[in-house]
């Protein structure tokens, strides 16, 4: 925390080494001061402060912070500036604007897998282009590619790690407008009294556009997610981490879940687009879901070869590997009782 008297401003910094964020806020400051404090503490406490306003005041530079609103009062240790990690707060000048990072976000972190040892799958690939924005996650069996806004444009294009996106999308809207760069290590978001920074990973990532533009399905219909989304929820909760088997039979799409105490099966109606839509496919239900959360409106869904299920929307084309046949498992035996031994005489 950094309080200028003369610019009348609070500039909060914060890092874990991966992020660096920095706000300015208004403040009354009769004097300079800079201090470390703890990030969680300092924000345990300010919601539980009462008001719009808050005071902060520290003695002649001593080791303890007043905090108080109302009646209400902390006294709490701080540390200097110095023991605190050094921020790297990257310049950029070369700066493009973006908006509607929120729903980019949304289109795109889930497929990513944070759990996957390759670093590339862990990430959303942001891509500014003459086009506007454009940007891809993969977990190396499902892909999504979302448009962005299309006043961003750009020559360049960014690995970034999904869960830093996703903490950039929960701290503004899609109206926000940032200023975006890159020092080749880090990406900066940048708007007025805020900056965002994000180390990036250096990999090549998949020709997200060559893959989409060579798949071929074998018949389409159209439908609405929202449709395909209650369908399948009716039916996963007998195993939401299991298979789920799509039958399409002409008008009729069916979804049916198998699971250790029971099955469910549900159908919905669709309209066939291009080919006959007939035969059953079977996917991962957890990745679907996750997929269905993510989008929304009117959708084309497809099968390719090898049972490949693609998705296109208006802003949004997804596809998953299609998986072998699940079978219904059985119920797990209940461990016998054992009769208690005899006592010897």
């Amino acid at each position: 925390m950094e309080a200028d008297a003369a610019s009348k401003s609070l500039v909060l910094t914060s890092t874990n080494l991966e992020i660096t964020l920095k706000q300015k806020l208004a403040c009354a400051a009769p004097e300079d001061d800079a201090l470390a404090i703890d990030a969680r503490l300092l924000a345990g406490m300010l919601e539980k402060l009462p008001g719009d306003t808050v005071r902060l005041w520290r003695d002649s530079k001593g080791d303890q912070l007043k905090v108080w609103s109302g009646d209400a009062k902390y006294n709490v240790s701080v540390w200097e500036q110095s023991s605190y990690p050094k921020a790297e707060i990257p310049a950029v000048t070369r700066l493009v604007r973006a908006s509607g990072i929120p729903s980019m976000a949304k289109r795109t972190v889930f497929a990513a897998d944070e759990h996957n040892e390759k670093p590339m799958l862990k990430c959303v690939h942001l891509r500014f282009t003459q086009d506007g924005l454009r940007a891809a996650g993969s977990d190396g069996n499902c892909v999504v590619t979302a448009k962005g806004d299309d006043k961003s444009t750009g020559d360049f294009s960014v690995l970034i790690p999904a869960d830093s996106l996703s903490r950039l999308a929960q701290m503004c809207g899609d109206k926000d407008e940032f200023r975006v760069g890159t020092t080749g290590k880090k990406v900066v978001f940048v708007r007025e009294g805020f900056l965002f920074s994000a180390r990036l990973i250096e990999a090549d990532y998949i020709n997200t556009d060559h893959l989409t533009n060579t798949l071929k399905n074998q018949f389409t219909v159209l439908t609405d997610v929202a449709e395909l989304r209650k369908g399948l929820e009716y039916v996963s909760c007998v195993e939401p981490d299991g298979k789920v088997q799509l039958t399409f039979d002409g008008m009729t799409l069916s979804f049916q879940c198998s699971g250790v105490f029971g099955n469910a099966q549900d159908s919905i109606a669709v309209a066939p687009l291009t080919g006959m839509p007939q035969g059953e496919y079977w996917f991962l239900t957890r990745r679907l879901s996750n997929c269905l959360r993510a989008l929304s409106g009117t959708a084309t869904l497809g099968i390719a070869a090898g049972g490949m299920l693609t998705l296109s929307t208006e802003n949004a084309f997804y596809m998953q590997t299609g998986v072998r046949p699940g079978l219904a498992q059985s119920a797990p035996k209940k461990a016998a009782k054992k009769s208690p031994a005899k006592k010897a005489a």
